[in-house]
């Protein structure tokens, strides 16, 4: 079995790709008030907005409240791509490297957008099972953000 890996999920939302990134990319802060996955978020270091800045996150992952920090390394809004590091806290517990990347595209067949999360990951050891409860968790918390985009 190999310590690294890559997982993806690939569905459509109803809003359209450009206002669900903007939400991303620009209003992340708001998330907390958007998912119940979300506890609490908070910067530690830089903004919410820019590469590099990190903030701190409480969420849920198949039931279980925990903690890690992330920050943005890639933010393409011509291409509607984000590539987030998430690091230290629970994380680090079982992964190396742990790095996510969403990838919006216009869906042709209605005013949504087809959104894909790919997670990129290195095991700590052969024991630690691959992260499909975070697949989980951001399938659930993009669907909040469509429910509330679509609120507004």
């Amino acid at each position: 079995m190999s310590l690294t890996g890559k997982i993806t999920t690939e569905f459509g939302i109803l809003s359209p790709a450009t206002k669900f990134f903007h939400f991303v990319a620009k209003q992340l802060h708001h998330v907390q008030n958007v998912s119940d996955k979300v506890h609490h978020t908070k910067v530690h270091e830089g903004d919410w907005h820019s590469v590099g800045s990190v903030r701190n996150w409480t969420y849920v992952v198949d039931g279980e409240v925990i903690q890690a920090k992330e920050n943005f390394e890639v933010i393409d809004e011509e291409n509607k791509t984000l590539v987030m590091n998430v690091f230290d806290g629970h994380v680090s517990e079982k992964y190396k490297l742990f790095k996510l990347t969403l990838q919006l595209n216009d869906d042709k067949d209605n005013d949504g957008a087809i959104v894909k999360w790919t997670i990129d990951y290195e095991k700590i050891n052969r024991d630690i099972a691959a992260p499909y409860g975070h697949l989980g968790f951001l399938n659930k918390t993009t669907e909040d953000i469509d429910a509330h985009l679509l609120k507004a």
